[in-house]
């Protein structure tokens, strides 16, 4: 089995909430502050595909504008990091950079093979839980899609000088972030701390 594969649900959500940052946080100002946070953004991206499958945008529009989300909101470097574990440290730069490459369009790509399955979801935040000072597990649930289905979403977030970024989401019980660093982490070191191996891997489930 490819280790890098992953249910529809989980490959969706996982590429709309791949920022993964190893700031140190400061004071939030509260957690509704949080809870408004993943409301206004997770629910913009949903009403792209909400509109996409109304017939409102056209593909290439919606996949634009998915990109330049993903552009505003993730930090493809902290991303790289936290995915590769240990081995970024001693990772040749050129493989770095190219998995940092691959690894970016394969979310995106992953995620826009799914649009036609995601539209009509609605967002609705059910709640927070603080973990610490600039530290909040957010609740919501996600509901309306074509399956008629409800999903109970979390999201870590963080806040650092007054701004707040999701480093995570638990989807079906999986935290996302860690599951991807878990198998990108599991083929490195099968491969004897390659970090091509994943790079090969990850192209390979984008051209599948």
């Amino acid at each position: 089995m490819n280790r890098l594969s992953l249910s529809p649900v989980i490959i969706g959500l996982s590429a709309l909430i791949l920022i993964v940052s190893s700031f140190n946080t400061a004071q939030a100002s509260s957690p509704q502050d949080a809870e408004n946070f993943v409301q206004t953004n997770a629910q913009a991206v949903i009403s792209t595909l909400r509109d996409y499958r109304s017939g409102g945008t056209d593909l290439s529009a919606v996949k634009r504008e998915f990109r330049q989300k993903i552009d505003v909101l993730a930090d493809v470097d902290r991303v790289t990091n936290f995915v590769l574990g240990r081995y970024r440290r001693s990772a040749d730069p050129a493989a770095l950079e190219e998995f940092r490459g691959v690894f970016r369009e394969f979310a995106i790509n992953a995620y826009e093979r799914e649009l036609a399955n995601y539209g009509g979801q609605t967002l609705e935040v059910t709640g927070s839980v603080q973990r610490g000072e600039g530290d909040y597990i957010v609740n919501s649930r996600i509901y309306g899609g074509p399956e008629g289905r409800e999903y109970d979403v979390k999201w870590r977030v963080l806040e650092h000088n007054g701004q707040y970024k999701v480093v995570d989401a638990e989807v079906l019980g999986i935290w996302l972030a860690q599951s991807q660093r878990d198998q990108v982490t599991s083929i490195i070191g099968d491969h004897g701390g390659d970090v091509s191996a994943a790079t090969r891997q990850l192209r390979n489930r984008m051209q599948g």
